[in-house]
């Protein structure tokens, strides 16, 4: 063995033991996801990952660059000059498909805000009662018809898909994310692990607040695994924060929790 071999693989060792590195305080949870989800989707040997809520392709070059998944991946997004931009992004990448598409709770041609501040666009109305600290971002700049699809009927069109049983489901879709878990059916059975953004201070008309949402997705049959550290960008107030969430059988299986019924026994 090579000295520098040796020395590489030293810091290699010091690294994996002690784990430390500078992070801007403010951007730690952005660390912790891609710590979390590069051991998840090896854990449960995530086959599919649905990135639903596409935007610039923010979420699909993190689990791509610092991720390092590699397998097929679908982003969903309903803005056409998006869908393009996402598309061009993934013409040298071959395992990513471009769905310009909503997901919501039933299939159809629906209504859908685009917000001045894309990130912020909706399928719901934005609503100023509870903050008007993004009063400036979240107003409608246009409002176009996008096609919606349900997850179960996605799969219905991607026989492509059909073999993959751990899939692995991001929602950032500005307060709908509800209506989605709604729709999925049984589909939501080849869901072994999903995050969703979850709404403490409602910035859209109807937006079913973080506690409901996150006891609809428990009823769903999952645990919650991990909450990252929250990116402060409107300080001190906490708009939103992401939870991640993991199918108890697949915990079950892998011995790390205990069978639900065994505790009636």
């Amino acid at each position: 063995m090579t000295t520098s071999r040796l020395i590489e693989g030293l810091r290699r060792r010091w690294r994996e033991h002690f784990d430390f590195r500078l992070v801007r305080w403010y951007r730690l949870g952005d660390e912790q996801q891609a710590w979390y989800l590069g051991r998840l989707f090896k854990m449960l040997d995530i086959d599919l990952v649905l990135d639903v809520g596409g935007n610039a392709g923010q979420f699909a070059r993190l689990i791509r660059s610092r991720v390092g998944y590699r397998g097929p991946l679908v982003s969903f997004e309903p803005i056409p000059e998006l869908a393009e931009r996402l598309r061009h992004a993934a013409r040298s990448d071959h395992a990513w498909t471009v769905v310009e598409a909503a997901l919501g709770d039933v299939t159809c041609s629906t209504s859908f805000n685009v917000m001045k501040s894309s990130p912020l666009s909706s399928l719901l109305a934005p609503s100023h009662n509870e903050t008007q600290r993004l009063m400036k971002h979240n107003q409608v700049a246009r409002n176009i018809s996008v096609d919606m699809l349900t997850l179960s009927e996605f799969f219905k069109r991607s026989p492509q898909f059909s073999t993959c049983r751990n899939v692995y489901l991001k929602l950032d879709v500005q307060g709908y994310e509800k209506n989605i878990i709604d729709g999925a059916g049984s589909s939501l059975q080849r869901v072994a692990a999903l995050q969703a953004e979850m709404s403490v201070i409602p910035i859209y008309e109807a937006t079913p607040n973080y506690k409901q949402v996150m006891q609809v997705i428990e009823n769903q049959g999952y645990a919650l695994s991990f909450i990252p550290a929250h990116n402060y960008e409107q300080f001190p107030d906490m708009l939103d924060f992401d939870c991640h969430f993991v199918r108890r059988e697949r915990l079950e299986a892998l011995g790390l929790l205990t069978p639900m019924h065994s505790h009636n026994v």
